[in-house]
């Protein structure tokens, strides 16, 4: 009976993905090359956590276009690295992902590491990340442990508790390093998160086709909805916080770039300020002691991963023209809930 890996390759060989767009054209299983272009795959792993591969594959497309190197990625501001990523969400991606670029331009030369010390050290590359850099690039043996992959593994093995209980983790990460074979380590490394993807999804796996059903402990039990077991749910709080859009006789308006740290960090927003007319009254005459409001937009429910936001956009007219711009040129990375607002004044 064949075991795992060399199921799953088999598998890989007649179904596998090979014409993603980070991906190389040439044979992946020629050990003696490197497998991809490691800028493309290092960029599309950072872009794929948090995010499934149909809404990644346009930003990857424009990302490159605008920036083709690595090299490229490191000279641009900041601003024009965020701008290209608004939408895709989890900012701090996108500001490790520069700021790495930088590091290797200036510590490395431009030439991506290829230790996996080195890798795991830049800022945003955790181990599974830095496993599947150095797998898909240059053909290097290390177990990788992404979203993919721990269902994959917690399906075959029933392993209970969820991702975040460090036993179940370490079992996970256990069994991931067991099954990474010596030989085709970047064919099975994107075996295995292509099976993940496209067979053994979060609901409605297809279990008949999959290559390892036959010794699949969820399959034979018929617990596959019970596994990988989900977090426990708490409810999540919501906030509230009133959006102040300064608007100029011209139609510009005024934008403030957040904070590196905390929600949207690195973008640029409307001012902001607590849901109270006495504070928002405070704000206003501060900015601009001749300002009006004009009226209140619809409120915009946000989801986060750990709370709710009700964003309370009030429209309000002033003189002054520092610090404004042209809602028709803005050329900065704007949260979504900011881009829809803004579509609305247009």
């Amino acid at each position: 009976m064949l075991d795992f890996s060399s199921q799953l390759l088999a598998w890989f060989d007649q179904h596998g993905r090979t014409n993603l767009p980070w991906q190389a054209t040439h044979n992946m299983s020629n050990s003696n090359h490197p497998c991809a272009n490691v800028y493309h795959v290092w960029l599309s792993e950072i872009m794929l956590q948090q995010t499934q591969v149909a809404t990644v594959i346009d930003y990857f497309n424009r990302f490159t276009r605008l920036f083709p190197t690595l090299n490229d990625l490191a000279a641009a501001p900041e601003d024009a690295v965020l701008a290209q990523w608004a939408g895709l969400g989890y900012y701090a991606r996108a500001r490790n992902l520069h700021k790495t670029a930088k590091i290797i331009a200036y510590d490395y030369d431009g030439k991506f590491p290829q230790k996996f010390e080195q890798v795991i050290a830049l800022p945003g590359i955790g181990q599974s990340t830095a496993g599947a850099i150095l797998s898909l690039s240059f053909g290097q043996k290390h177990a990788i442990l992404d979203g993919n992959v721990k269902r994959v593994l917690a399906r075959y093995h029933q392993v209970k508790g969820h991702y975040s209980q460090k036993d179940t983790i370490n079992q996970l990460w256990h069994l991931a390093k067991q099954y990474t074979p010596n030989k085709r380590n970047a064919d099975y490394t994107q075996a295995i998160m292509d099976l993940g993807a496209t067979l053994c999804t979060r609901s409605k796996p297809d279990c008949p086709h999959c290559p390892l059903a036959q010794c699949c402990q969820a399959k034979q039990h018929k617990t596959q909805r019970d596994y990988p077991n989900p977090k426990p749910k708490k409810t999540k709080p919501t906030r509230s916080v009133a959006m102040l859009i300064y608007q100029n006789v011209a139609g510009e308006i005024y934008l403030e770039k957040r904070p590196k740290k905390g929600i949207w960090g690195g973008l640029w927003s409307f001012a902001e300020c607590e849901i109270d007319m006495q504070n928002i009254t405070k704000h206003i005459k501060a900015f601009d002691k001749n300002a009006d409001v004009t009226k209140g937009l619809p409120v915009i429910k946000h989801s986060f991963t750990h709370y709710h936001l009700l964003i309370s956009p009030i429209l309000i007219n002033c003189n002054k023209s520092k610090g404004f711009q042209s809602i028709a040129t803005l050329k900065v990375g704007l949260p979504a809930p900011v881009k829809k607002i803004i579509a609305e004044l247009d």
